[in-house]
């Protein structure tokens, strides 16, 4: 059933896909004369969407970019998905803002971008690619991926193999939100089996078309793994306060 018995709270039942060993574990529909007709409605339209950027130009490197993005569009409220990673995002540029006031400036350029239409199939971020595609081949550094960055406790990272040792040193000069006198390479070392750097293989973000067409060292960052409520209506701002991150420090 979609909903839950009479006299009880509705609780939307989701469908998931189960992985079987084989054919004959995979669980069977029984015959029945009987039909259900489930009516379901698409409408369709032609949107515009999009893209922001801010550009910091470097001091003795202008022609070489650091790229840092996240996308804003939701399939339902987003507090994980996608706004914990905005709220990160438009953090790192307030910081950026404080050091540049103070006469602090970059060796490259760096790159913030605000994507569209990420959950249409990365459109936003995959269109940007396509049209500045030589330039970025050519010129750019990285690019850091903060999509879902706070979805529950310790830190979880996926990066090219390029990457990797600067992963681990930035970490030991980051303080650990959850755990005072730890640095984040601290807790990351001992919590959800240690410092274990999972390959980017995936195409479920905006470092997708960086990686994979562009052929750029990517990182995507997050805090927590395997958010139950990923792109349903329990992403909300209820649970962030009560679970994800009851004192907003992780976001930070």
């Amino acid at each position: 059933p979609l909903f839950a018995a009479r006299r009880q709270p509705a609780r939307p039942i989701l469908p998931r896909a189960m992985p079987y060993r084989s054919t004959e574990q995979a669980p069977r529909a029984s015959e029945s004369p009987k039909r259900t007709d489930l009516p379901a409605t698409a409408h369709r339209k032609m949107a515009t969407i999009k893209d922001i950027f801010a550009v910091i130009k470097g001091r003795e490197e202008p022609d070489r970019y650091v790229i840092l993005g996240n996308h804003r569009d939701a399939w339902t409220y987003g507090a994980v998905d996608p706004n914990s990673g905005t709220a990160a995002l438009l953090d790192v540029a307030r910081r950026l803002g404080i050091m540049l006031r103070s006469g602090w400036t970059p060796r490259r350029t760096i790159i913030l971008c605000s994507w569209d239409a990420e959950e249409f199939g990365m459109i936003g971020s995959t269109e940007w690619v396509e049209e500045n595609l030589g330039d970025l081949q050519s010129k750019a550094v990285a690019y850091l991926n903060v999509d879902c960055a706070v979805q529950g406790m310790g830190l979880f990272a996926g990066s090219t193999p390029q990457l990797d040792k600067l992963l681990i040193d930035v970490t030991r000069q980051v303080k650990d939100p959850d755990v005072e006198g730890k640095t984040v390479h601290d807790t990351w070392s001992t919590m959800n089996g240690g410092i274990n750097i999972e390959r980017l293989a995936r195409t479920d973000s905006d470092f997708a078309p960086f990686l994979h067409h562009a052929g750029i060292p990517c990182v995507d960052l997050y805090y927590g793994k395997e958010f139950p409520g990923y792109h349903t209506a329990l992403d909300s701002y209820i649970w962030m306060e009560k679970h994800g991150d009851p004192l907003f420090l992780r976001h930070l």
